[in-house]
């Protein structure tokens, strides 16, 4: 970065880190009403502390069999409960707007809760009707509600939402993610809730990444991550918080971390057993020189939590993010109703943690305050607990069982081909200057890359791009050099060497209106940043019910010839290509490079697209006019009779050149790019099989496991009585990329390798 000098200094001296305050809040409810809140905000505080409770106690009188919302119904699915944590989001969810944005944990019934009761208190009659509309209620609810005041449409607002969490909780269709998230998978977009997550730490970089989107945006959103103690823990945890306090992001990045500690990760006691600190609060003095504004708070007390998430919040929309507040609470049960907490905790110490009773100490602020009387407080709290059975009930008999024929709704979202907004066109100072073609129209594959990138790039401001040494320099290959100087660091920025966090931040500003770039230096690197792609970028819209649209390209390359070995040569598309609702990509001409990124930046899916480090240096064809490469579209290289050749990325070039000396032994080979791997282009594979009878499958990977076998695997189930022969596969051999030249050289499929495999397709079928 030469926009400022790292100059050596070694003075002596010491490291000072700042105090980090805890449990400073002091002030009483009457003080606070002084002004900081209402009277009827100061009741629903309460209201929230008891819906969230009453819905979770349904949950453990299921489990017992004390409680059933209709005769015969059986509650299955994740039992992982907070109460006696509800102090949490009920104070910080209050003090926020309805556009803000949170993400939640597998522990999150009442952040989503929280989320869409405060957030729908906010709203106008006229936005309630929207909302309603917007999640399904029935036409005939709708109808009455156009009639009815604003308070009355609010509470059929308040039991919709019920409904449809107890709905998703039982796996139903009018549930929130249509019964396909369930427990530890509710989203609701429509209030900025982008989604619990089921693995520990998993939306610590998407809520980063949700923030980063937010600032570039200019939305004035801020996003509450929500996540528990054992997160603190994890190495995404880390990733995320370095990644949001960077330096260059001088603007603050809008995202408060708030970390529910109670106490437990599963069984594993966070002090004194599985960390080294007294406050997790204390690792924020390991990613920023403000300590991130880190505090501890009482999570048993909703007005301190309150406060420190009401400053927190303001802190964020003055630029000055992120921030991490702790909030020390507790759960009363164990990780599960499975869980046999007494092998992990006594009793008294639930005792003491009890006599702190979030609720019941709110009841004797009110009481106290002056703000009603315990005899009404208590009949409040009897009135919720109704109206959440009778949202239960609802949702047990008359919601809906998914269709099976539905099965794979929602796992691509059909818009594949976006055109670009006129409102989101850059405005540049000066056109990028054109790629100089040569008298053929030829340019290099690596200029096709950067082409694409700043073409997409000028058409959409949304598009940012982003990864390790991504801009000076340009990446390891020098392919993205010079864009940084078109579009400045507010869109081509370096990421730190965090695979995890690069990805994870990239569905989290996808989902919140982006449309990221980010690229990993070697697809061997993936593997540092498997969970954000395959349980997150590739998960996040079937599991929230086919809502969420996941704009975003994981750029990344494969290479081999160069001697680097075992870690930085491996290809692991089959890794991605497993994964539902991942598309993934592997041109090998200039053409294809171009067109088909700029396609897979117009998608709004998850994209993998692997660019072959052995082809950038190869010229091709590009035109210098707009155009695109359809994904999911192979091509036909070259026309035969006898032996279909189907292939991707580098190998079918040699492929090409096995072909060419096929037919100097009078063997006639077509050959397939599939350019595309998933989704494959399967009817033009089958129709050449048809002609030829025989197939000839060529990629990089080792042989086990690789996607050529699923092509062999999937033309022998759709085409099996075109085959004349065994199918054969040219793959690498089934061990790490080895280093030496002569191992390398016969590792990788070579055009002699793939002449046997021809003549061996052919001369099967000769034998038979």
């Amino acid at each position: 970065m030469k926009d400022c000098n790292v100059l050596p200094d070694f003075k002596p001296g010491y490291i000072e880190l700042q105090p980090i305050p805890k449990f400073q809040y002091q002030r009483t409810l009457a003080d606070e009403l002084q002004g900081n809140i209402s009277r009827e905000q100061a009741l629903d505080l309460l209201a929230l502390m008891q819906m969230v409770r009453c819905f979770e106690e349904c949950i453990v009188d299921m489990k017992d069999g004390k409680w059933t919302p209709q005769e015969g119904f059986k509650f299955i699915g994740a039992s992982h409960l907070s109460i006696g944590q509800e102090a949490v989001p009920a104070g910080a969810l209050s003090c926020i707007e309805k556009t803000d944005l949170i993400t939640s944990t597998h522990r999150g019934h009442g952040h989503g809760i929280a989320k869409g009761y405060f957030a729908l208190r906010q709203m106008t009659g006229d936005e309630l009707l929207d909302w309603m509309v917007k999640s399904g209620a029935p036409q005939a609810d709708v109808n009455a509600a156009r009639g009815e005041t604003r308070e009355q449409v609010l509470a059929r607002a308040i039991d919709l939402h019920l409904f449809k969490t107890f709905a998703e909780l039982f796996g139903k269709e009018e549930g929130y993610c249509r019964g396909r998230g369930g427990g530890m998978h509710i989203a609701d977009f429509n209030v900025g809730h982008l989604g619990a997550n089921a693995i520990v730490g998993g939306s610590f970089a998407i809520a980063v990444g949700a923030a980063m989107a937010a600032e570039k945006l200019d939305t004035g959103q801020v996003c509450i991550c929500f996540v528990g103690d054992g997160a603190m823990n994890n190495g995404i945890g880390a990733e995320a918080m370095n990644f949001a306090a960077q330096d260059q992001f001088t603007k603050g990045c809008p995202v408060v971390f708030l970390v529910e500690n109670n106490q437990y990760g599963m069984t594993g006691q966070q002090d004194k057993e599985v960390t080294g600190i007294d406050f997790l609060a204390q690792r924020a003095a390991g990613f920023a020189r403000d300590n991130m504004h880190a505090e501890v708070v009482n999570g048993m007390d909703v007005l301190a939590v309150r406060d420190a998430i009401a400053r927190a919040v303001e802190c964020c929309r003055q630029g000055d993010g992120p921030v991490l507040v702790e909030c020390e609470t507790y759960r009363y049960y164990g990780h599960s109703l499975s869980d046999l907490r007494d092998t992990y905790r006594t009793k008294d110490e639930e005792a003491c943690w009890k006599s702190q009773d979030a609720i019941d100490r709110y009841v004797d602020k009110l009481v106290d305050a002056g703000v009603a009387s315990r005899e009404a407080l208590t009949q409040l709290l009897a009135e919720i607990k109704t109206r959440v059975q009778a949202a239960g009930v609802k949702a047990a008999v008359e919601g809906t069982d998914p269709e099976t024929a539905d099965m794979l709704e929602g796992l691509f979202s059909p818009n594949c081909c976006v055109e670009p907004d006129a409102r989101w066109r850059t405005a540049l100072e000066k056109e990028p200057r054109k790629v100089r073609r040569d008298k053929e129209g030829q340019i290099f594959v690596r200029q096709a890359v950067a082409e694409a990138l700043i073409e997409e790039m000028q058409l959409d401001r949304r598009v940012i791009l982003y990864g390790e040494d991504v801009a000076d320099y340009g990446g390891a290959f020098q392919v993205t050099r010079g864009i940084l100087d078109v579009f400045g660091r507010e869109r081509v920025f370096n990421a730190p060497i965090s695979e995890a966090a690069i990805v994870g931040t990239a569905v989290g500003a996808a989902a919140a209106g982006l449309r990221p770039v980010c690229e990993l230096m070697y697809i061997d690197f993936i593997l540092m940043a498997m969970d954000q792609v395959g349980n997150q970028a590739a998960k996040n819209r079937y599991m929230f019910g086919g809502k969420a649209e996941i704009p975003m390209v994981i750029r990344t390359t494969v290479g081999g010839g160069k001697g680097y070995a075992g870690q930085h040569s491996q290809s692991l598309e089959a890794v991605c290509t497993m994964i539902p609702g991942l598309k993934v990509v592997a041109p090998s001409t200039a053409y294809d490079v171009k067109g088909l990124l700029k396609s897979a930046i117009r998608d709004n899916n998850p994209v993998v697209f692997i660019e072959h480090q052995s082809i950038y240096t190869l010229k091709g064809v590009c035109p210098e006019e707009e155009f695109l490469v359809p994904i999911g579209q192979a091509a036909v290289r070259r026309e035969g009779t006898d032996v279909t050749i189907v292939g991707y990325s580098m190998p079918i070039l040699v492929a090409q050149e096995a072909a060419e000396l096929a037919a100097q032994e009078g063997i006639s080979c077509e050959v397939i790019d599939l350019r595309t791997l998933i989704p494959m282009d399967e009817a033009t594979v089958l129709n050449s099989l048809k002609k030829t009878g025989r197939l000839v499958c060529v990629n990089q990977a080792p042989k086990t496991g690789c996607f050529a076998e699923h092509i062999v695997a999937r033309m022998q189930e759709i085409g099996f009585e075109y085959f004349k022969g065994p199918a054969q596969i040219i793959a690498a051999y089934d061990c790490p990329p080895p280093m030496a030249a002569t191992l390398e050289a016969e590792f990788q499929p070579n055009a002699r390798r793939i002449l046997e495999g021809i003549r061996k397709a052919v001369g099967a079928t000769v034998t038979a």
